[in-house]
């Protein structure tokens, strides 16, 4: 199977033999890597008209949504102080709805 993967401006993500990983293409300091078991994501919006800033990290409880999670179930979460447009989340969504279909995971769907 090939790796899935999305990109994203400077953000490039993949998921290959069950690993997730992040990489900041400006920063080749700035990435992450974890097992999709253990994989939480959200795109957080403070407010409804402003870009809404990505989270990526590994969640407390592997039974929690994999896209969605509760920034409070993070265990450990990154934020590279990406912003994402309200238009473009569902990209994200999509990517990672993909991404738990192969871990066996949810989604929040609201």
């Amino acid at each position: 199977m090939e790796p899935l993967t999305f990109d994203y401006e400077n953000l490039h993500l993949r998921v290959d033999r069950g690993v997730f990983e992040q990489f900041d293409l400006d920063s080749s300091a700035s990435s992450f890597r974890t097992p999709l078991a253990w994989l939480g994501a959200t795109v957080h919006f403070k407010k409804p008209d402003r870009p809404g800033t990505l989270y990526v990290g590994v969640v407390r409880d592997p039974r929690a949504a994999l896209y969605g999670t509760d920034r409070l179930g993070f265990r450990y979460a990154t934020s590279p102080s990406f912003q994402v447009p309200p238009g473009d989340e569902a990209l994200f969504r999509a990517y990672f709805t993909q991404v738990a279909l192969l871990a066996d995971r949810a989604v929040v769907t609201a």
